[in-house]
């Protein structure tokens, strides 16, 4: 076997090395679902395990609401203007929108809550979030508009 694979073993030692190395660094990337959270969370506790350096983590495809005036409309609050707008049977789209409007909030605060627990678990692990973009990114133009999320 060491005939056909001579030097494997150099070689895989060699790569290991390289990796743990200080000009190396991981990035771990994952969209914002407790199953995708879960194994980012493994692979940052294997790097360190590892000893392999981890540079952060890329919340990739969030919905953050922003910080404007429909920030501060919960979704409790949109449901129930959006209730009465029902009852009234009136003002058919503004019903409509004010509960996408709740069921985004409602994926915020989902989203929000899970980055939280695996920044608790990984306190030194920088994130940065990478909204959820219209389209898929297939294009410059649409990893441009990612890498003016990533700063």
């Amino acid at each position: 076997l060491d005939t056909m694979f001579g030097g494997f073993r150099e070689r895989a030692d060699q790569t290991y090395r390289l990796l743990q190395a200080p000009g190396t660094s991981f990035l771990v990337v994952a969209s914002p679902e407790q199953d995708a959270l879960r194994e980012a969370s493994y692979f940052a506790e294997r790097l360190a395990a590892e000893r392999m350096p981890l540079a952060g983590m890329v919340l990739n495809r969030t919905h953050p609401v922003g910080n404007g005036g429909l920030a501060r409309l919960t979704a409790a609050r949109a449901v129930a203007a959006a209730d009465n707008l029902q009852e009234q049977d009136t003002f058919g789209l503004t019903e409509r929108l004010l509960r996408l409007h709740a069921d985004r909030m409602a994926v915020a605060v989902r989203e929000s809550r899970l980055r939280d627990r695996f920044q608790a678990a990984h306190p030194a692990v920088p994130i940065v979030e990478v909204p959820a973009q219209a389209e898929d990114v297939h294009d410059l133009a649409g990893l441009r508009t990612i890498g003016a999320a990533l700063g």
